[in-house]
């Protein structure tokens, strides 16, 4: 991604931190058991602000000073790096992050002082579950302690950074919209190699393991999430990620699941059969649920919001409980009386980007919800869930669940179906099912 990205967005930052200051923190390594510990992920608004993915890392952002931009990283270090790979090191940071001014890791108690006086406030990432978030605010208290007999403005106030940058990270630039493509198309041939890898017989795990294989063949770096992938009435649970039964002739298989490139998620859930064709009842719920989707991203435009869509699926959702005679009564009582939530219990989107549920909020500052534009992306996903367990349900019901999820661009007069290669019409997903897998090694 290009340096001038990451220049902007600091500027902006800085902008709307007016005369307060900001401390963003890299994450920290998380130990998975004994002497191990889990693939390192850089934090997404310290990714976003500096491009930079080495823990033990800091940024400062002092508007009111001339220098405004400083960078804390770590030193080098032969023997470190003989064990845990390169460092960027101070001089090369200097160099490649265009930030005003980057020291070690190890003069942040010694600098931090000097970089406050002369503002009001303090921006952090204040609701972070970390002990080092703790350790800031413990930091700031015992400088602003030092300094309070001396004659100059420090922060006496903690301001809330991440909606600050959430707002920032609603609209997609071309680089992150580039990162975004490359993650679906990843996810793409996961996907479809999916289809055709399953069969009767088949453990999810191996399913699981085939599809985030050609994930990374498809050049993403993991996946954006852990993966779902639920056969029969699996699917009926939501976030189900044991993964481990085996495939039943007969069943359904849904697979939520997305690649990540360069920390960017895509996010993709497609149900199929097992045996490779639905039957009659399989058949209509998927329709429907289809339909409820193809609708509902129909409302994808500048001007409309997330409500608008979750609003359009509902209504699409619960004439077609009607019409399968699972729901009684007028679509209007229904839909009053959320009688749909036996079945459909979940919204219809989230934002997405860095995270796979971007932190972006859902309402502005004027308590008003956020209405599409330009570079916005976010899912769609409406689905059915009819439990093996619900003996209200016909027999050829029980245990069907169903959900299918594409992620969308707002473009300057409508919409971008990131994802639109993955097979979902009946016809295209029986004709992927049937697909030789070994075509995809």
């Amino acid at each position: 991604m290009e340096t001038t990205s990451y220049i902007e967005r600091r500027n902006e930052l800085l902008e709307r931190i007016g005369s307060g200051m900001a401390i963003v923190m890299a994450s920290s390594h998380k130990q998975r058991s004994h002497d191990t510990e889990y693939s390192y992920r850089q934090d997404s608004n310290f990714k976003y602000l500096t491009g930079f993915n080495e823990p033990e890392s800091i940024l400062v952002l002092t508007p009111e000073n001339e220098v405004k931009t400083t960078l804390f990283v770590r030193p080098k270090d032969e023997l470190a790096e003989l064990w845990s790979g390169k460092r960027m090191g101070i001089s090369k940071a200097q160099e490649l992050l265009d930030v005003d001014d980057v020291h070690s890791i190890e003069d942040f108690e010694r600098i931090l002082p000097e970089l406050m006086p002369g503002h009001d406030s303090l921006y952090m990432d204040l609701f972070e579950d970390s002990s080092e978030v703790v350790k800031m605010l413990e930091r700031c208290k015992k400088i602003q302690m030092a300094k309070r007999k001396a004659k100059v403005l420090l922060p006496s106030s903690f301001k809330n950074l991440r909606s600050e940058i959430g707002r920032m990270r609603l609209k997609k630039d071309q680089n992150e919209i580039l990162a975004m493509r490359k993650a679906a198309s990843a996810t793409l041939l996961g996907h479809k190699g999916a289809m055709a890898f399953t069969a009767p017989g088949r453990n999810e795990r191996e399913v699981q393991a085939y599809m985030e294989f050609l994930f990374k063949m498809g050049g993403a770096q993991g996946t954006a999430y852990e993966s779902i992938v639920a056969g029969g009435n699996n699917a009926n649970t939501l976030h189900y990620v044991n993964n481990n039964e085996n495939l039943k002739d007969g069943d359904l298989l849904l697979i939520d699941a997305g690649a990540e490139f360069n920390l960017y998620a895509a996010d993709v859930t497609r149900t199929f059969p097992v045996n490779g064709k639905f039957s009659p009842a399989q058949r209509d719920v998927y329709q429907l649920v289809l339909e409820a989707q193809k609708a509902s991203i129909a409302m994808a435009k500048p001007g409309k919001t997330l409500t608008d869509v979750h609003k359009e699926t509902l209504k699409v959702l619960t004439d077609g409980l009607i019409h399968l005679k699972v729901l009684e009564g007028s679509l209007e009582e229904n839909l009053e009386q959320h009688l749909y939530r036996r079945f459909y219990p979940h919204g219809t989107s989230h934002w997405l980007g860095l995270d796979v549920h971007d932190e972006s909020p859902y309402i502005t500052e004027t308590l008003d919800e956020y209405v599409f534009e330009e570079g916005m992306v976010f899912t769609i996903e409406p689905g059915l869930y009819f439990p093996a367990t619900d003996a209200t349900l016909r027999n050829e019901l029980q245990g069907i669940g169903i959900r299918i999820e594409d992620d969308i661009l707002i473009t300057h007069n409508g919409h971008e179906i990131l994802t639109a290669g993955i097979p979902k019409e009946i016809k295209e997903v029986e004709e992927a099912c049937k697909t030789d897998y070994k075509s995809f090694l």
